[in-house]
């Protein structure tokens, strides 16, 4: 993976604690630049994903179909956000009927009600911010040139600072993802376990 490609400045959290770090490539589709950039931060107890979009790049396609953008960047939030409480799921059981439809039609009408969400301060910036199980997310429209989303675990978001990430060499960004001293999000073996019950309160009819 070659952080050459990433072309403009990804945010990161703002603390000596993460014990491990990683990094994802969004990409965009085949032949144009990096969609964004997903920074990962971990310690043993703790888990918090930074989400950099270049606004030129996301809001491209969402202006030229008359979508609002913000809207757009709150499903991406609250999208990724249940994936991340899907991956916590460790208790045994058969996943409920129609539970990942409804989760999705959730992501959805939770996007479509993004004023009316929380707001928060990460230092000068404010964010707006949802809760799902675990997890505490939220995004921003205050940074320059570009929109980011957080998620945290076993961390307040109210907490998050953010600083600009210069140097990305101390993040893992190439290689196997299960080789030892690497870390993904997916592999985060301190997460809190969750079970299907947990999500089920957010089933959505179709």
């Amino acid at each position: 993976m070659e952080t050459a490609a990433i072309d403009f400045t990804p945010w990161e959290l703002a603390a000596d604690w993460p014990a491990r770090r990683w990094l994802e490539l969004v990409n965009g589709r085949r032949g144009e630049p990096l969609a964004g950039v997903r920074l990962g931060q971990a310690s043993t107890s703790a888990m918090v994903l930074t989400c950099t979009y270049p606004r030129s790049r996301f809001g491209e396609a969402a202006t030229a179909t008359g979508l609002d953008t913000v809207r757009e960047i709150a499903f991406e939030t609250t999208y990724a956000q249940i994936n991340l409480a899907l991956h916590q799921i460790k208790a045994p059981g058969e996943r409920p009927d129609g539970l990942i439809g409804s989760l999705v039609r959730y992501a959805s009408q939770q996007a479509d009600r993004y004023r009316e969400w929380p707001s928060t301060h990460w230092g000068d910036e404010m964010a707006a911010t949802t809760r799902l199980a675990s997890w505490q997310s939220g995004f921003s429209v205050d940074y320059p040139e570009v929109y980011v989303i957080v998620h945290a675990c076993g961390i307040g978001i109210d907490e998050v600072r953010l600083t600009p990430a210069g140097d990305l060499s101390g993040y893992n960004i190439g290689g196997d993802p299960l080789a030892a001293g690497s870390m993904h999000w997916e592999l985060w073996a301190n997460r809190p376990e969750l079970a299907y019950d947990d999500l089920t309160r957010t089933l959505v009819a179709p």
